[in-house]
């Protein structure tokens, strides 16, 4: 059911037309939000083709049951990754898409360092483009 839920919210989330990168990675960060998503964020990056930018991410203040880190490619974007390292461990999305998503359990979430983000191909002999990172984690309901 869940993954139900994230691919519903992920469809909703494509760029709409004449929408600009940030404004869409704002929209889909609102819905998370509706859906009780705390500790949400965004960054906005420049990437160049094949140089991959590193961001350095620290685990929430309240405990989290999980979440998902997301990155937006620009118009330019056919192949983006993204990679969530922890001490020993990775994880990374592989599949070409200009729209990568790791889903997180708790673990991951707390244990998670770095977030690596490279564009692997553009269209059009582009050589950078513009990226969105976006966050989202669930609170641990104390009320169960």
């Amino acid at each position: 059911m869940k993954r139900i839920f994230l691919l519903v919210i992920l469809i909703a989330a494509i760029p709409s037309a004449g929408g600009t990168l940030h404004s869409e990675a704002l929209s889909f960060l609102e819905r998370l939000s509706s859906q009780g998503y705390t500790g949400i964020g965004i960054i906005d990056c420049r990437l160049n083709l094949l140089e991959p930018c590193t961001i350095m991410v620290y685990p929430p203040l309240n405990s989290s049951t999980g979440g998902f880190y997301a990155a937006l490619g620009g118009n330019n974007i056919l192949d983006l990754g993204l990679r969530l390292e922890g001490e020993d461990w990775f994880l990374e999305d592989t599949m070409p898409d200009d729209y990568p998503v790791l889903r997180l359990d708790s673990a991951q979430v707390s244990e998670g360092k770095r977030l690596i983000i490279c564009a692997y191909d553009m269209i059009r002999g582009f050589r950078s483009d513009s990226t969105a990172v976006v966050w989202a984690f669930s609170p641990v309901d104390r009320n169960d």
